[in-house]
């Protein structure tokens, strides 16, 4: 009996640090993925940050700072509709955010501008352009 209270214990104790591990994210890869982008961006090389942003948010979907900067960089290169669409899942990610916000509603006044504006897209509010975050 002792042997298998002994091998149960090891048992759990193996299951509770191999379901730590899986919820460590090493974020590292994401990180140097980041850190090029901006580089990349920086370099006005917009399709190769569009490329690492895209990565990054393949290995983090919630990251709201990639989706803001694809938002970025899909702007810079003229595809609004992707660029709205980035705007709007980094505001969602982080509705407090200011400058996600304002980055949406200024992309959206720029659709709703040129005409290419679909008014089936919810509203968020303010109107002012952002940054790239590291």
């Amino acid at each position: 009996m002792l042997r298998y209270r002994c091998l149960a214990s090891i048992t759990i104790l193996a299951f509770l640090m191999l379901s730590g591990c899986a919820v460590f994210r090493d974020t590292s890869q994401t990180d140097a993925y980041n850190r090029f982008a901006i580089r990349a961006a920086q370099a006005q090389l917009w399709n190769e940050a569009v490329f690492r942003w895209k990565q990054v948010i393949n290995i983090d979907p919630d990251d709201s700072k990639a989706h803001n900067n694809l938002g970025v960089a899909y702007e810079a290169i003229g595809n609004m509709d992707a660029a709205l669409t980035a705007y709007q899942r980094a505001a969602e990610l982080e509705p407090d955010n200011r400058y996600y916000r304002l980055n949406y509603r200024r992309c959206r006044i720029h659709l709703r501008r040129s005409g290419t504006d679909n008014d089936n897209t919810p509203q968020i509010e303010e109107n002012e352009f952002s940054p790239m975050e590291e």
